[in-house]
């Protein structure tokens, strides 16, 4: 979709006949099987149990070829991805996380912005490491054959600790210490946005969306005015980190404008 302008269909299609697809390709395309891999991913790296019905996930299948060429314009890439991030602890003492999968606007000189075709990655940062990355296929016969493979070793551990030996498992897996964990409420997180609005081509609308974002204190990053006809036109704006809730009311403030004829689309940023 980004490189060659096609439609969501066309491009779906063409991966399926290519086999890196599935015939019922709903799983990728409407994010679930990313949000199964970052489930355990997010056990794994803050040593506590996550719910996988409860990790908000958005697909892919609603984007349009308008919003890639527009996120090119301001210096992004757009991908699907799985984060989980470490929050502070509640009173409780138990380890709060923000977890989501979200189609995300990446900026290009980002690491994983260089993530294409039947490629996939994993970026972990941390202290004092900071940015690593294991990049490689994810689809296709052959890495899918090597992950089968892998799954059926994992099992064969898996049972050898069940019956009481931890021969063959990583001793690392073995001395986890499991502790609490739970996934903070998502009004109450932060993440910067892309918002693409259509709206009346006349004077000072602009600056009634700058005030409408500038009412639930939302500081935008930018703000440009694309695709004027004598009807209509389109405002593409870019926030600044913001809580989810205060977004969210300025989005259902700027809906109320006359001056908006509907938000048309709005993606998460990196």
């Amino acid at each position: 979709m980004a490189s060659e302008g096609a439609a969501f269909a066309d491009v779906l299609a063409d991966a399926q006949a290519l086999g890196y697809a599935e015939a019922n390709p709903t799983a990728d395309v409407e994010g679930h099987d990313a949000a199964d891999k970052i489930t355990i991913m997010a056990g794994l790296a803050y040593g506590g149990l996550v719910q996988r019905r409860q990790v908000p996930t958005e697909g892919i299948h609603h984007l349009q070829a308008t919003d890639l060429a527009y996120a090119d314009q301001l210096g992004y890439t757009l991908k699907l991805l799985a984060t989980a991030a470490r929050l502070e602890q509640d009173r409780d003492g138990v380890q709060m996380l923000d977890v989501h999968v979200h189609p995300t606007l990446v900026p290009r000189d980002h690491p994983i912005a260089g993530v294409k075709g039947v490629n996939n990655a994993v970026l972990v940062e941390g202290e004092p490491v900071g940015q690593v990355m294991f990049y490689g296929p994810g689809a296709g016969s052959g890495p899918t054959a090597s992950a089968v493979v892998a799954d059926m070793l994992n099992i064969a551990a898996i049972r050898e600790v069940a019956h009481g030996s931890h021969a063959g498992l990583d001793p690392l897996l073995a001395a986890v210490s499991w502790r609490q964990c739970r996934l903070a409420d998502d009004q109450l997180t932060s993440h910067s946005n892309y918002v693409r609005l259509k709206v009346q081509d006349h004077p000072g609308v602009i600056g009634q969306i700058g005030a409408g974002f500038g009412a639930e204190g939302v500081s935008i990053q930018s703000i440009i005015q694309v695709n004027s006809n004598p009807e209509e036109a389109e405002v593409v704006v870019v926030t600044q980190q913001v809580q989810e809730a205060r977004f969210r009311r300025s989005l259902a403030a700027l809906e109320q404008l006359d001056s908006v004829i509907s938000i048309a689309c709005c993606l998460r940023t990196l």
